[in-house]
């Protein structure tokens, strides 16, 4: 295997950085994590990005360092590439190909840790490689380690009634019903809907506070979504009621097979506010992914300590049964996992690492 690092410039020149995604983004099996809108976002929360190409396939790392010290922890975020129906055998290699890339980062950049999220569906002999390269499972990087995939909607030649038809009787009628409160969807552009893109990413802290999630910082997010566009590689719609207010937003993932549901939002519920704008714009993200050929992937629905199917009465049973509405499927994913390379300087991170943070 043949590890070497990209070009300079080929997160950041235009025709190199076109190049890159079109493989490691837009390509089956490809990421937005693994894009060079990704890496420039990284690069704004200081994180170093390293564009390797592993026999010829573009990879993109994440590296962490102490100041002065180096004692590296890397992470490769959601990648590398492994299209979704990929043969067990493919998805098998994936661990020893990543070990061996974790071990060229030991020797070249004085890793001592390296954590990796393939994002591939689980299966016996995966799990069998991971234990053979030497990794173990760890925390999850991302809300959820599952997904909810329809993927009747990258079905050559499916109609948007026969993909309707999957969705279940509430759900059909809550679209009908944002049809007659003369609810549109309208998509954003980043040429010339900043106003607009800037209210919709306040929609997102306004649900996150109410929900009790992690909120968004602006100024990051809209500069990462403006890129992201650009590069045509996430979509933003908005909710409007009939006098033109914007109740609602949605943001989706363009990349490899999957149309991927990112960010979401909504005015809290009220008398005032039309039924259906969210389940419009859902509805909305599904038939696109229809029209492109995609598998229009909504997200998860387990969070840590609560990683099963979730069952009737559980914490994350409603989030799951909401979207099982729209036709959408579990898909058990194999998950994030951890290798030390280097078990002598980890240690001796760890206990820097102890000692600064007991001293703040």
């Amino acid at each position: 295997m043949i590890v070497e690092r990209a070009p300079i410039g080929t997160l950041t020149d235009p025709a190199l950085r076109a190049a890159w995604d079109q493989r490691a983004v837009a390509a089956p099996g490809g990421d937005m994590h693994q894009g060079a809108a990704f890496a420039a976002d990284r690069a704004r929360r200081s994180i170093r990005t390293l564009p390797l190409y592993v026999d010829g396939a573009p990879l993109l790392v994440c590296i962490r360092s102490l100041p002065f010290l180096g004692l590296s922890v890397a992470s490769i975020p959601r990648g590398p590439a492994a299209p979704t129906d990929a043969p067990d055998a493919e998805r098998a290699s994936v661990p020893g190909r990543l070990q061996r890339v974790g071990e060229w980062l030991r020797r070249e950049e004085g890793v001592v840790e390296l954590r990796v999220d393939p994002w591939l569906p689980a299966s016996d002999a995966l799990e069998v490689e991971w234990l053979r390269a030497g990794f173990s499972p760890c925390d999850e990087s991302f809300f959820s380690k599952h997904a909810m995939w329809i993927r009747a909607t990258a079905k050559p030649g499916a109609t948007e009634t026969e993909i309707f038809s999957h969705l279940n009787a509430t759900k059909r009628n809550e679209i009908s019903a944002a049809h007659r409160n003369g609810i549109q969807v309208s998509r954003l552009h980043a040429e010339h809907d900043l106003v607009a893109l800037r209210e919709a990413a306040t929609l997102v802290n306004e649900t996150a506070v109410r929900r009790q999630f992690a909120q968004i910082n602006l100024d990051q997010t809209l500069l990462t979504w403006v890129d992201l566009m650009h590069s045509g590689q996430m979509e933003a719609w908005v909710a409007r009621d009939a006098q033109g207010g914007v109740i609602a937003m949605e943001t989706a993932l363009r990349h490899g097979e999957r149309l991927t549901s990112h960010h979401a939002g909504s005015r809290e519920v009220g008398s005032s506010v039309p039924a259906g704008a969210v389940v419009l714009l859902r509805w909305t993200l599904i038939e696109t992914a229809r029209q492109e050929g995609r598998i229009a992937d909504l997200g998860g629905a387990d969070v840590a300590g609560h990683r099963e199917i979730p069952q009737a009465g559980e914490k994350m049973y409603g989030l799951y049964d909401y979207k099982r509405a729209f036709g959408a499927e579990w898909v058990a994913m194999s998950g994030a996992h951890r290798i030390v390379l280097d078990s002598r300087r980890y240690a001796l991170r760890s206990a820097i690492r102890t000692v600064l943070r007991a001293g703040r």
